[in-house]
């Protein structure tokens, strides 16, 4: 019961957090790919008391400042990445574009793709009801109810954008492939499916992948789902390739496969309507600006340190990172080592993707509002950090933030 409260006091902290006028500011700043007409007041920073991708980080974490900068850095990589692929097949998206987010959890992307995609061309699916009502509620889109078996899903409408993440990741063979062919036959003759999976290079160390080339475990950080139909997969491209020509009843179907294209963890396929469609565009598609704040520490003095990585997995280390005190900027240059980071995204030009900082804060006794943040040359962007700080004398100094390799493998683990 006590831990069952402490959750529930966190994710009410959470939600008081996210709504603030300075964290709503902060995720502002970080929006790319906005309609004409969009302003801050339509941005919807509440989350739902169910949301899996933000309860597993606040009960890693015991307190909400670094959980929810994960979940929204997350999201709005997620709408960045969709947004490109979109926009690669549509450079200017037509005025009866139809969307469809399947397995969209309690709409982690929907908030910003609202803000991007009129919310009336949007629709939603999910197999939680409770989900499906409140992003109908929240961000005014078609909800559509779906449901373990693929036969049972018939929406009444084809899409030309059908977007998956945190699905396949999770499905066991035969609903893989049945969800792949399912999902397909609902696309518009113009359309594109994009799904995320585990890719073997992911697997656990001394792990392998089977001979059939896809490796599932009934085990899942989602206790709502059966963990026989959502538990946890990883598959290789051979048997994601024979998936979709299996599937679609065409083998060598085209497709494309956007290594690591997601958080920087996940890789992306995408299929299209057409079996001969060319996708070489997407050769350009951008991963961004990506990194953490391994550490954080407030004395008794005031004194505030951190120390923490960004990089690009297009272009390497970030030149620097940004980092605002109430509104005071600080640029901080990266350059320490960080062999760590190289080894795990098996890419070693991050090994001096590190940086670490230090200032005296002027305010004590009261709370200030920090924001970390990495920009790419291009100007993409990661929030890496932000929320308020109690200053010494006010309230407890934050406990040091435990490093993200501890949780890179896990990171999209669940749904949102």
């Amino acid at each position: 019961m006590t831990d069952l409260l402490t959750e529930e006091r966190l994710q009410a902290e959470a939600n008081r957090a996210a709504q603030t006028p300075a964290f709503r500011a902060a995720l502002w700043q970080h929006c790319r790919y906005l309609r004409s007409d969009a302003s801050p007041e339509q941005l919807k920073t509440r989350i739902h008391p169910g949301d899996q991708m933000l309860l597993h980080s606040l009960k890693h974490f015991h307190e909400v400042n670094r959980p929810l900068s994960q979940y929204y850095n997350v999201a709005l990589q997620q709408h960045d990445a969709a947004q490109q692929i979109l926009r690669h097949v549509f450079p200017t998206p037509p005025e009866d574009l139809k969307v469809l987010d399947f397995a969209c959890g309690y709409g982690r992307l929907l908030r910003f793709l609202g803000l991007s995609i009129p919310p009336e061309r949007i629709w939603a699916a999910e197999i939680q009801a409770g989900a499906v009502d409140f992003v109908v509620e929240e961000y005014g889109v078609h909800g559509l109810l779906s449901q373990t078996d693929p036969a049972t899903f018939e929406p009444g409408q084809r899409f030309d954008f059908i977007w998956v993440a945190s699905l396949f990741s999770h499905l066991p063979e035969a609903l893989f492939k049945a969800w792949v062919g399912k999902l397909h036959s609902l696309l518009s003759p113009r359309g594109v499916l994009c799904f995320s999976v585990h890719d073997q290079c992911l697997l656990p160390e001394g792990a392998v992948l089977p001979d059939n080339g896809i490796r599932f475990t009934p085990d899942s950080e989602n206790a709502d789902l059966d963990t026989c139909s959502y538990g946890t997969t990883y598959v290789g491209e051979p048997f994601v390739a024979r998936a979709i020509g299996d599937s679609l009843g065409h083998p060598g179907h085209a497709y494309a496969r956007l290594p690591r294209g997601l958080a920087n963890e996940q890789d992306l396929y995408v299929v299209p309507a057409d079996p001969a469609a060319d996708l070489s565009g997407l050769r350009g598609f951008r991963r961004g600006a990506w990194g953490w704040v391994d550490g954080l520490e407030l004395g008794a003095d005031g004194r505030l340190e951190m120390h923490g990585w960004a990089a690009s997995l297009d272009d390497g280390p970030l030149d620097e990172v940004l980092i605002t005190v109430d509104g005071q900027a600080h640029r901080c240059p990266t350059g320490e080592a960080r062999e760590d980071v190289a080894r795990v995204l098996h890419d070693t030009r991050l090994a001096r993707s590190g940086w670490r900082f230090a200032t005296t804060l002027p305010t004590m006794g009261g709370e200030v509002f920090l924001q970390v943040s990495g920009r790419t040359a291009r100007g993409e962007t990661a929030l890496l950090y932000t929320g308020s700080l109690a200053v010494p004398g006010h309230g407890a100094a934050p406990e040091p933030a435990p490093g993200l390799l501890r949780r890179l493998k896990t990171l999209l683990s669940g749904r949102g």
